[in-house]
């Protein structure tokens, strides 16, 4: 066996150890079946709406990027609410992006790279990620493939074959983007790659056609099932020019300004990723002379960009910075870093303190990823399921319900019910958009002074009467005048059970005719 040969060989045992690994840490993902984050309540609503032969945008009013409800479509099971199949998905899926940046390194710079990327890699993506079926999770496998594409077009020298590969770079950044807007960042750093990494220094624009034109490929099979409807209208005003995520990436961004953003940025960063960048910043960037066939200058504008992304808003939540992993691991494992450069006789004394440190940040890496995988295993949504058990006693297939309040959109997957009105998450909308960061709890929420989406929600209500009707206890209930009639209008309050300070409104049965 050759020497090449022998070493794939170690590095497929290696990452098959890995994956076991990952296994284990994300075993809660798998087994526990429940609702970690409230957002994926989203996500599996705008499912259910399309498994009733209904749009996104259109019969729900929405800010996310529609690719995920699709997904969840596919793969949530039956009327898809599974939430436990969906979460099994999940974990799949960021399995398969720990391999893909695998694949990255080896494409790269071979076995040796395609290990220490992974194992970089797979110390913090579960928990970056929350072993959690949220849209970072379905955004990260399309972007890491699209640049494992790229990589694979930058060496190819066989011209359709090369065309190919950008073609599919472009189409896996589209997809990307489908999960989650700004993961579209993707799409410069391949677009990049492909216009100036020709080491005779051409512009090639044939491979900047094929990425555009698989970028676009990726939007036509959604776009055609709006078109179907004569719906296309509500796609683009929703995905491509939503003014509800526009108000919510501008509320935090103006108060905090580009100063305190930069700030507040740096410190996520190290918070969050303190050893791939650590070792990242070890490997720099080439030399002058091999800057232009080189993969590093790439690397480091995918990083670039994703933190720019994981920016927008400027809320850095933990999971947004899921997708800075990827460009931070494989320069950690490049040739000339730490892991790998051989330094001389009198540069070993700081190799071993900068491999100390590393150990150092390796077990707090450790560490934090357990303290994920121990949160993960505990129940977080014994409140929906308890409100849902009950509302499913008084309701038939068919029966309309709202509810008021993040910790209660699990209750439309469990009951399987669809709600009265096409607001069925509030923030925003009913209440100003969320201004909690990483590192600091939401003020409390109050009513908003636009009075449009008030008044669209009670002729909604009042026109769909759903069977029932629950307001969480955070939510300003008593700040609702025009809700609080409603209910006292056509509602009865429903005491059957108790779920902490949540207010549960039944309707009223119609008197029975003399």
């Amino acid at each position: 066996m050759t020497s090449p040969r022998r070493a794939w060989l170690a590095a497929a045992v290696a990452l098959l150890a890995l994956v076991a690994a990952s296994v284990a840490l994300r075993w809660p993902g798998f087994t526990q079946g429940g609702f970690a984050s409230h957002d994926v309540g989203g996500i599996l609503y705008n499912a259910m709406l399309l498994d009733a032969g209904q749009l996104p945008y259109v019969d729900s009013v929405e800010l996310k990027a529609p690719g995920t409800f699709y997904l969840a479509w596919l793969l949530a099971g039956p009327e898809a609410r599974d939430i436990a199949r969906l979460q099994i998905w999940a974990n799949l899926w960021a399995i398969a992006s720990l391999l893909g940046v695998a694949a990255i390194g080896g494409v790269l710079w071979g076995a040796r790279a395609a290990v220490l990327a992974a194992a970089v890699y797979g110390l913090g993506d579960a928990f970056l990620d929350s072993m959690d079926a949220n849209y970072v999770t379905w955004a990260q496998l399309p972007q890491v493939l699209a640049v494992l594409a790229a990589a694979l077009a930058s060496r190819s020298r066989e011209g359709r074959r090369r065309l190919g590969l950008w073609l599919l770079a472009g189409l896996l950044a589209g997809l990307a983007t489908l999960c989650k807007r700004p993961a579209g960042a993707v799409l410069i750093v391949v677009a990049a790659w492909a216009a100036f990494a020709d080491p005779k220094r051409r512009l090639d624009l044939r491979a900047l056609a094929a990425i555009g034109l698989g970028f676009l490929g990726a939007h036509l099979p959604i776009a055609a099932h709006y078109l179907s409807h004569g719906q296309l209208g509500g796609l683009t005003g929703g995905y491509l020019f939503n003014t509800w995520g526009a108000r919510y990436v501008g509320r935090r961004a103006a108060s905090v300004g580009l100063v305190g953003g930069v700030r507040e940025g740096s410190m996520a960063l190290a918070y969050f990723l303190a050893l791939p960048l650590f070792l990242a910043l070890w490997t720099g960037l080439p030399s002058a002379e091999r800057r232009r066939s080189s993969p590093l200058p790439w690397l480091w504008l995918w990083f670039a960009m994703t933190l720019v992304a994981a920016s927008v808003g400027m809320r850095f939540y933990k999971g947004y910075f899921v997708a800075v992993g990827p460009a931070l691991a494989l320069l950690a494992a490049a040739p000339g870093g730490l892991l790998q450069r051989r330094l001389g006789q009198r540069a070993r004394w700081l190799r071993a303190l900068a491999l100390a440190l590393v150990a150092v940040l390796a077990l707090r890496s450790a560490w934090l990823g357990k303290a994920v995988r121990d949160d993960r295993g505990r129940v977080h949504d014994r409140g929906g399921r308890l409100l849902a058990e009950h509302i499913a006693k008084g309701t038939e297939p068919g029966d309309r319900i709202w509810v008021w309040g993040w910790h209660l959109w699990d209750v439309y997957a469990f009951t399987g019910h669809l709600s009265g009105s096409t607001i069925y998450k509030s923030l925003g909308l009913l209440t100003p958009p969320n201004d909690d960061t990483w590192r600091t709890p939401a003020s409390k929420l109050v009513i908003s002074e636009d009075m449009s989406y008030r008044t669209l929600l009670i002729d909604e209500l009042s026109e769909s009467l759903p069977r029932y009707i629950a307001l969480g206890s955070t939510v300003p209930r008593g700040d609702f005048p025009e809700l609080r009639e409603f209910l006292r209008s056509s509602y009865v309050r429903d005491r059957g059970v108790r779920v902490g300070r949540v207010e549960i409104w039944r309707r009223r049965d119609p008197a029975p005719k003399p």
